[in-house]
């Protein structure tokens, strides 16, 4: 499984064009290990005016929604597995 398509770098690359390595910005490649790994974070959206439907719902039948901002309160937070570990946004609190 790859990484790049997972991290945050890689998104900011695609979106500001932007990147912290030159291995971000390598669209068409992606590694498997990496030490600058940061998991994609969350965003605020917004459903689209109008769209009454249900925001978190099967794609079938969930709203459109749009992005609002990023979020300010969020830490990104380590669990510890067996066989490994899981980095994620946590809020602060």
């Amino acid at each position: 499984m790859s990484l790049c398509y997972r991290c945050e770098h890689r998104a900011k690359y695609l979106e500001t064009g932007e990147r912290p390595r030159f291995e971000c910005g390598e669209v068409r490649k992606s590694k498997s290990s990496c030490y600058y790994y940061v998991p994609i974070m969350p965003i605020v959206l917004q459903r689209d005016k109008g769209d009454k439907r249900p925001v978190a719902a099967p794609w079938l039948f969930s709203a459109r929604s749009h992005f609002v901002r990023m979020p300010e309160n969020l830490k990104l937070d380590v669990k510890k597995y067996k066989d490994g570990y899981m980095m994620y946004w946590k809020l602060k609190m």
